[in-house]
């Protein structure tokens, strides 16, 4: 029986999947006077990054399924704009085999899902599981969603135009908390 044709997942199995955040440890460190925050940096616009891991058919799949868990809306762009998928790309390509081999594994599911199902529909049935996950596909979607988000927050668009964050200032004065209920 091939470790795929289970429909519960082992809590063991469950362990052995970390999410995106504990393989950022693995990546080179960046020094932070290398980065910038100018949208219009010369070295990165000179060097745009281009997919290592991911085939350009899996690339459009993770696109459109980052894009439905963060999408845009009137506040800020979605996950396809913050190239979400692009991020995910260069955590895996830095991960060991057997991240590498899920990630290829849970697409190919994804895929041979999407076949009898539509995007939004499988989202909805995956969401429903995402406490309680019952496949590996079921599994793979919380992997995904996790890598969304950890791409989103960690792009420009995700963290100065969602979460307006406008770096280390100080406040010369705090009014305290606007909230009614907090008052008095």
């Amino acid at each position: 029986m091939n470790q795929f044709d289970n429909t519960k997942i082992s809590r063991r199995k469950l362990i052995q999947l970390p999410p995106a955040v504990f393989l950022i440890q693995s990546l080179p460190i960046v020094h932070a006077e290398t980065c910038t925050n100018n949208h219009h940096d010369s070295a990165s616009a000179a060097n745009p990054y281009t997919a290592q891991f991911f085939t350009p058919e899996e690339l459009k799949l993770l696109d459109a399924v980052m894009d439905k868990i963060i999408p845009p809306d009137e506040h800020s762009p979605g996950a396809h704009e913050a190239q979400t998928s692009l991020f995910a790309d260069l955590i895996v390509t830095e991960s060991p085999k057997d991240v590498k081999e899920d990630w290829r594994e849970g697409l190919r599911l994804l895929t041979a899902e999407l076949q009898s199902s539509t995007l939004d529909e499988w989202l909805a049935r995956a969401a429903t599981n995402d406490r309680d996950p019952r496949s590996l596909l079921d599994l793979f979607f919380i992997q995904l969603k996790q890598m969304t988000v950890d791409g989103y927050y960690t792009s420009r668009i995700g963290i100065h135009q969602d979460l307006q964050y406008v770096g280390n200032t100080y406040v010369t004065q705090f009014k305290g908390c606007s909230h009614a209920e907090h008052q008095g």
